[in-house]
């Protein structure tokens, strides 16, 4: 019972670790406030309309103010499950028998056979992954600079990528000790981010009759600092001890900080109907690294579960090759299409496209497309609200579905919901969900 509470408590766990950091996640399928609807599309309905294209910040103030900025901080938070149905439930049952062979009531042939099955199936396709993170309170901020003819803005953002597979090994049986044994381990990798942008954004030409269509071009400069780690757990090395306590004292062990600098152009293409923008993140392609795992093993205390998971890792890495040691996180430039389209002076449909594939801190490959249609009532008492489709066209090709309102211009409360499904104890639930809300000021 001691494996199947802990193995529902690590996702718990490390969320808790990482809320105790100041931490924030990047874009990897991510969207704040109303943007986890409709996407980062160029509109000035949502506070975080710079948070990808910088050029579209021009937007975020009106004529009649000279500045716009969030009032409380923004959260969101979503998760991501792998496509193995009862993955938890069965690595719980693998802990159990790990930790007390009497409670197998099966022949021993046929607890080989089911979980060296399972066990190759939860190596190919079993994790978890769950992101979280919120803004500082009145970030972003934005100011009209007259003087320089431009809109200059600030964000500071705090956020955690958390996931966790499997590695996967034979299941064996001591017959001579009467105990399972096995390598197979919990595989976490996280990262800690805290960022702080500014930028630019300003006119750049003016075209078409009566100067109607407008060229805007911006520039971010982002600070980054990033706290990466891996960790391997042996579940045949848990000796009765809580998976949760492991992962506390021994997470920051091989963990590594690196700040690094990002830099995001954009322009922007402003028509009476529509909008349209194109956005390179991260053109210099910045490097993070990860703490090392399986090296020195020999430093930890002979016995202990520290060198126990250590010199599994060194299992994977040198005998397996299934994993690395050593290993960084780049993340490499990225080209980015937007647009909006005014049906009415109320109603717009958008859209927005990742025109490369890309890994995400977790090794999990992203491309992103989203398509969305939003309405503004412009009333105190009627909620505006926008619906959307995004689908990752990389790796998990998982889609979602999105709805977002907005109270009174203020308040935004936007969800997503997986159109694919798994099963956890017994229960098919959506694969990928995730919120946000926010309280921005009024436009």
């Amino acid at each position: 019972m001691k494996g199947r509470l802990g193995v529902k408590k690590v996702l718990f766990t490390v969320l808790v670790i990482s809320s105790a950091q100041n931490v924030i996640a990047g874009s990897n399928g991510l969207f704040i406030g109303a943007n986890h609807t409709t996407g980062n599309i160029p509109s000035s309905f949502s506070i975080h309309v710079a948070s990808k294209n910088p050029a579209a910040a021009s937007l975020a103030v009106s004529e009649n103010n000279n500045f716009r900025f969030n009032y409380l901080p923004t959260v969101w938070n979503t998760y991501e499950l792998g496509e193995v149905d009862n993955f938890i439930d069965d690595l719980d049952e693998l802990i159990d028998i790990l930790d007390d062979p009497a409670s197998v009531d099966e022949p021993i042939e046929e607890v080989l056979d089911r979980f060296n099955n399972v066990l190759v199936e939860m190596g190919e396709s079993g994790y978890s992954k769950t992101s979280l993170g919120l803004t500082a309170p009145l970030s972003p901020f934005y100011y009209r600079a007259e003087f320089l003819d431009a809109t200059l803005f600030a964000d500071f953002n705090y956020g955690a990528n958390i996931g966790m597979s499997i590695l996967d090994d034979e299941l064996i049986y001591d017959s001579q000790n009467g105990k399972f044994a096995t390598n197979t381990s919990a595989y976490l990798k996280s990262g800690l981010e805290t960022r702080l942008s500014a930028g630019l954004s300003k006119e750049l030409a003016t075209m078409g009759e009566e100067g109607k269509l407008k060229l805007y071009g911006g520039v971010k400069i982002n600070f980054v600092r990033m706290e990466l780690s891996k960790q391997i757990i042996a579940l045949q090395q848990l000796n009765g001890e809580a998976i949760e306590d492991v992962v506390q004292d021994s997470y920051d062990q091989n963990m590594e900080s690196t700040t690094n600098v990002g830099l995001d152009i954009g322009l922007m293409l402003q028509a009476p109907r529509y909008r349209a923008g194109l956005t390179i993140t991260d053109i210099n392609s910045p490097t993070y690294n990860y703490g090392a795992i399986g090296v020195e093993c020999d430093g930890f205390d002979p016995g202990s579960i520290e060198r126990s998971n250590c010199d599994t890792a060194a299992y994977f890495i040198q005998v397996i090759g299934e994993i690395v040691s050593q290993e960084k996180h780049t993340r490499h430039a990225l080209t980015t299409l937007d647009g909006v389209y005014s049906l009415t002076g109320r109603w717009s449909i958008s859209g927005e496209m990742e025109m490369a594939v890309y890994e995400d801190i977790i090794g999990h490959e992203n491309q992103w497309l989203t398509l969305a249609t939003d309405y503004q009532t412009k009333s105190n008492w009627w909620p505006d609200w926008r619906a959307g489709f995004r689908k990752n066209m990389a790796g998990s090709e998982l889609s979602t579905v999105n709805i977002g309102l907005t109270f009174f211009s203020r308040l935004t409360l936007d969800g997503s919901w997986g159109l694919e499904s798994v099963v956890v104890d017994e229960v098919t639930v959506p694969r990928t969900f995730g919120f946000s809300v926010g309280f921005q000021q009024k436009f």
